[in-house]
């Protein structure tokens, strides 16, 4: 099963996901009872994220170069592409409606959610990370069966 590069690049950033889920998601999930003033080296955690996340793509996408031919690009692409950013976009536009909608009417209540600012950042990443998840899996999914 030989892997083009743009399926190679499809997986790269599915890793990456996965790998943020399970590297850095445990930190914000520990501090879930604190706000954003009271957490233990945020900034800290912030850097290691950037300075991750730009030696991983930096890395990973510099052997696909060197490794991989270039390939032409065709209609097919971009109709895959377009299918997947726009499912990406629904997913993004669906559970911002339910997000927004649960802390409006548990704002109205005076509840809102029983959530610091760590547990709304939890969430947002944790919704990120399956968005980001779902539409690449989907964009892998279309260019193995097309």
């Amino acid at each position: 099963m030989a892997l083009s590069k743009k399926e190679i690049s499809i997986l790269i950033e599915i890793v990456f996901s996965i790998a943020f889920a399970f590297i850095f998601l445990p930190y914000f999930y520990e501090n879930l009872d604190n706000n954003l003033v009271l957490m233990d080296d945020l900034i800290v955690k912030i850097i290691e994220i950037v300075i991750f996340s730009v030696i991983y793509f930096s890395v990973a996408y510099s052997l696909l170069e060197f490794f991989k031919k270039t390939e032409t690009k065709d209609e097919r692409d971009d109709m895959i592409n377009s299918k997947s950013y726009k499912l990406g976009y629904l997913l993004h536009e669906f559970f911002l409606f339910i997000f927004i909608g649960t802390l409006s009417s548990n704002f109205k209540n005076q509840e809102l959610l029983n959530l610091t600012d760590v547990g709304i950042i939890f969430l947002i990443f944790i919704l990120l990370i399956f968005i980001s998840f779902v539409k690449s899996s989907y964009q892998l999914y279309l260019h193995r069966t097309s």
